[in-house]
């Protein structure tokens, strides 16, 4: 009997430090969405918009994508451009990545890229026309140009008027909505909110359905978290992955069009 009760002591001593650190992990998480409400009740650069995310038609371009690669922060379209054809840069740390998480299957699949910078418009209706990609935008907002484009406020910086996205919503209406089974990677470089934006696909449902996120903006609270969440949980199969590929970030190759 005593070595019973031993058992169920020492098995409700594990019961409960599990609590704690379940806990714990909301309390982390809902600090970090906290954090991301408070700028948003604050900055009237990133006040909410009633306007969803629409449709441009009403079926689903990702119909039919076993793989989708979505580049959040895309610039010039480079980390795209490197996986559909990997030969044209070299050394490029993220290529072993798309082969591990793609395999033999990097020309099947669906890129979607997104950037607020409108410096690389013209250049990446370019990009657009020469790979066939798609770019969903949606509601006006404020933001700031050139290179390191933050949705912080800086003085040295020319405030202007872009197009934006609410990507849980454009995950939850076009990604998986869709009945097929897919294999999804995704690149986040919104220079200082990427933490921000991960807790709220978190909220959303959206974050566990990814098969791999990489990027190097993920503040150290958040990756804790993280880190807690795949300890104690089997239903999330996502992978975060901190990498800092900047290679070739401002070479903008040709575009090799053939007949």
């Amino acid at each position: 009997m005593r070595f019973s009760s031993i058992l169920n002591e020492d098995y409700s001593q594990r019961l409960r430090l599990k609590r704690r650190i379940w806990i714990l992990l909301i309390f982390i998480i809902g600090l970090i969405y906290l954090f991301y409400v408070i700028i948003i009740e604050n900055d009237t650069s990133l006040k909410k918009t009633t306007i969803q995310c629409s449709d441009v038609s009403s079926k689903n371009f990702l119909d039919g994508c076993r793989y989708i690669y979505i580049d959040m922060g895309t610039n010039i379209g480079v980390q795209i451009r490197k996986l559909y054809e990997p030969q044209l840069y070299p050394n490029a740390s993220v290529v072993p990545l798309f082969k591990r998480i793609f395999g033999k299957h990097t020309k099947e699949v669906c890129s979607v890229g997104f950037e607020a910078n409108p410096i690389h418009s013209n250049y990446l209706k370019e990009f657009e026309k020469y790979c066939l990609k798609h770019f969903y935008i949606q509601s006006n907002n404020k933001f700031y140009n050139y290179w390191d484009s933050s949705l912080l406020p800086n003085s040295n910086k020319t405030k202007i008027s872009v197009t934006t996205i609410d990507i849980a919503s454009w995950f939850k209406n076009i990604v998986l909505t869709r009945n097929i089974s897919s294999t999804i990677m995704m690149k986040t470089d919104i220079e200082q909110h990427d933490s921000i934006v991960l807790t709220s696909l978190i909220f959303s449902g959206v974050y566990c359905s990814i098969d791999l996120i990489y990027g190097e903006h993920f503040n150290q609270d958040f990756r804790n978290a993280i880190s807690v969440l795949k300890q104690y949980t089997n239903s999330c199969k996502t992978e975060l992955v901190y990498m800092d590929d900047e290679t070739y970030h401002t070479k903008r190759v040709p575009f090799f069009i053939t007949n």
